[in-house]
């Protein structure tokens, strides 16, 4: 007989698998259709300055799902598009992590995310609107006694959360460039933003108003993502998407192309 409820407790493992994954390519089929996007199999083709940013060492990596990728025209120019949900690894190990910069703030243990490849060459910036990810809430007592790992940790007295450790530190203090009192900016080169603001880039962030979003600029790299919170369901992925693309054509206007014979300017106008 218990070789039968073996058998039995293996067929249910194996049918509850097949139905979880046929949930998730439904849900990454329907957030494709919703933002204009096709599903992929995972981030293989992103630069690897996507581990350089602030959003990859707050979550320590993870696992992402819900991917979908296109290329979206934007004016004369084309931007590679990527969408997708990610679960960190530090939620997976049951911590999380602040940016230890003044204020701080976290991110959530799922993450929706849209990563825009134009043609730029930015330093690392990282631009938080105000939301509930500067206020440092800990997981409630609900999202801590239903998992595992965070109950283990909690067990053995160990931290619940840490503060991340960039390769290559941002200065703390919030660069004085002219943004709304919504925005704050985090870099090494106060000018270069300073000159992408005035020349359009802020009058686009003046008009998200989405609370909590993240804008990080990284080499060729534009990163949008609500720090606290993921997005659910296609309609609102796909909103998140139009909210990255509203950003990517304020930084087209405001900043020149790269081609291969170096820096061709461009002219500048507002959005």
């Amino acid at each position: 007989m218990s070789v039968w409820y073996l058998y039995g407790g293996l067929a249910a493992g194996v049918a509850y698998l097949v139905a979880r994954g046929a949930v998730r390519r439904r849900s990454q089929e329907a957030a494709g259709d919703a933002s204009g996007l096709v599903p992929v199999r995972d981030l293989t083709h992103l630069p690897q300055a996507l581990q350089r940013s602030a959003l990859w060492t707050l979550a320590d990596g993870g696992f992402e799902r819900r991917v979908v990728h296109g290329v979206m025209p934007r004016g004369a120019e084309d931007v590679d598009v990527t969408a997708f949900d990610l679960a960190t690894l530090r939620d997976h190990r049951g911590e999380w992590a602040w940016l230890p910069v003044e204020p701080p703030f976290r991110i959530g243990g799922m993450v929706s995310v849209v990563v825009c490849e134009i043609d730029r060459a930015f330093p690392h910036y990282v631009l938080k609107r105000a939301g509930r990810g500067d206020e440092l809430v800990d997981d409630d007592l609900l999202e801590r006694g239903t998992h595992i790992a965070k109950v283990a940790r909690d067990g053995l007295g160990l931290k619940r959360s840490y503060a991340a450790e960039l390769r290559h530190p941002l200065p703390p203090q919030p660069l004085a460039v002219g943004l709304s009192t919504a925005w704050r900016a985090y870099g090494k080169d106060p000018a270069r933003l300073a000159e992408l603001l005035s020349a359009g880039l802020g009058k686009t962030l003046d008009q998200v108003g989405r609370r909590d979003l993240v804008v990080e600029l990284i080499d060729g790299l534009v990163i949008i993502y609500p720090a606290a919170r993921d997005v659910v369901g296609p309609d609102a992925f796909a909103d998140l998407t139009e909210t990255a693309l509203g950003v990517v054509d304020g930084l087209l206007a405001s900043s020149p192309r790269i081609s291969p014979r170096g820096i061709e300017p461009t002219r500048v106008t507002n959005p």
